[in-house]
């Protein structure tokens, strides 16, 4: 599908905010959002620096050619972004005119800096991939028999209810095939995405749409997680109008998903970001919108054949909307980040892998920035950065110890990002937190970044 070159909508957008003048020699690594901006889709660019400090870079935001769908509010997903090798994949929400996309960005591994890879080259503007769907808000990927799969989750559309009396909000629900888990090839070689099949479809959307698509590590399965039919910012869900949300567990093979389990459960909705555990046995999987019942469900632990529930734990609050989840780089740790909260928590992984709490409390809240703000996760250089997505436009840095594992956040903390400096939620609300370490760059083919 073609896309339009938003020339003067981007020259606006790129050079509203001046930066100053970066070095490359004393950055340790680079970090990238997207601003899912729906007047332009653009990627942003920070370094990291050694003290775990951040800047963004002087070339940042690199546009994608695509729209995203920040005017539409907050919708929830994990993983809009993902590396692969030498490249950048992102996905563009907005409507292309109908589906949206997939940009594929060349990275430069000295200094961070991107180039957009053209996905048709046979013609003379950028274009980017269809994704085969409405809402793109999910990238998995994997190399298999040297075989590089990608998975774009396509969301379509999370009607819900919000308030006390109930507020109706983005319905009826449509049946359509758009709903779905896309599978695509990439070519390392060529920066190419080929499009293969739709692996899964949600069409009638009672239980919502994909929110986040993640392979296991050997490629053998794949976990998708979905919205439901949400009931927030009430004192307490009506399981009348609530409808759980979903995980599917997927056998995966030859690009072809097949399901072997399901975990739906009435007064759990909303699940949002999910994990795999270090050795794959169970997948952990956040779940923001719960019925008062259900209060110790905001982290839910999942066999990784049958999606059964195994365990479940609370965070600081029923209401905090534990959304986005990540495994510490030493497998030690998973990291539970909560939208409305601002609170970061964490829990401790077993060498059985099933999670425990040491920590008391064992969650921190972002300093310095509005509630209603907290994302994704991407942890580098002995720090965990926190994205401030939807109002204050900024990353949180965290410092965790050693030995108890408790997170500090750092003086320089939050990093507010000077070219979406007054930019509204409605303008830009980043999707997407992901990176990759300097000392890394030897390694930088494989097929996906550490979980």
């Amino acid at each position: 599908m073609k896309k339009v070159i938003l020339i003067a909508l981007t020259a606006t957008f790129f050079f509203s905010c001046k930066k100053g003048d970066h070095n490359a020699k004393k950055d340790t690594g680079y970090i990238y959002t997207s601003s899912n901006s729906s007047e332009g889709n653009a990627i942003i660019a920070v370094a990291r620096h050694a003290d775990g400090t951040l800047e963004e870079l002087n070339q940042s935001p690199y546009t994608t050619h695509g729209f995203g769908d920040a005017m539409e509010g907050d919708f929830d997903h994990e993983w809009a972004l993902r590396m692969v090798g030498d490249y950048l994949l992102a996905v563009n929400a907005g409507g292309n005119p109908v589906n949206s996309s997939v940009s594929v960005f060349k990275i430069n591994r000295i200094n961070g800096h991107l180039s957009q890879v053209d996905q048709d080259p046979s013609t003379p503007q950028m274009d980017n991939i269809d994704s085969r769907g409405v809402r793109a808000v999910s990238i998995a990927s994997k190399v298999i028999n040297e075989t590089n799969w990608v998975l774009v989750g396509n969301q379509f559309a999370n009607p819900n209810y919000q308030k006390d009396p109930p507020q109706a909000f983005g319905f009826p629900v449509v049946t359509t095939p758009l709903r779905n888990v896309a599978v695509f090839t990439f070519d390392q070689s060529t920066g190419l995405l080929k499009y293969k099949s739709i692996g899964a479809t949600y069409a009638d959307g009672t239980n919502g749409g994909p929110c986040t698509v993640e392979f296991n590590s050997t490629g053998t399965k794949v976990a998708v997680s979905t919205w439901g039919i949400a009931h927030f910012d009430a004192p307490d869900a009506d399981l009348t109008l609530q409808k759980p949300g979903r995980l599917y567990v997927y056998d995966f093979a030859g690009g072809n998903l097949s399901q072997s389990g399901m975990y739906e459960e009435t007064g759990v909705s909303g699940n949002i970001g999910l994990s795999w555990s270090p050795n794959d046995k169970y997948i952990y999987l956040a779940n923001f919108n719960l019925h008062s019942s259900k209060e110790d469900n905001s982290v839910t632990v999942h066999d990784g054949n049958t999606a059964a529930k195994v365990q479940n734990f609370g965070t600081s609050d029923r209401n905090d909307e534990a959304c986005w989840t990540w495994v510490s780089l030493d497998k030690r740790k998973l990291h539970v980040a909560s939208f409305t909260s601002n609170a970061v928590s964490s829990f401790d992984i077993g060498a059985d892998d099933k999670l425990s709490v040491s920590l008391h409390p064992n969650y921190v809240i972002r300093r310095g920035v509005p509630l209603i703000d907290t994302k994704d996760m991407h942890e580098a250089g002995g720090y965990l950065y926190v994205s401030g997505a939807f109002q204050s436009h900024t990353i949180s840095i965290f410092k965790r110890n050693e030995n108890t594992g408790a997170l500090s956040e750092t003086s320089s903390s939050p990093y507010h990002i000077p070219s979406v400096a007054g930019k509204t939620k409605e303008q830009v609300a980043f999707m997407g937190l992901t990176g990759f370490d300097k000392e890394d760059s030897d390694n930088a083919n494989k097929n996906n970044e550490p979980k």
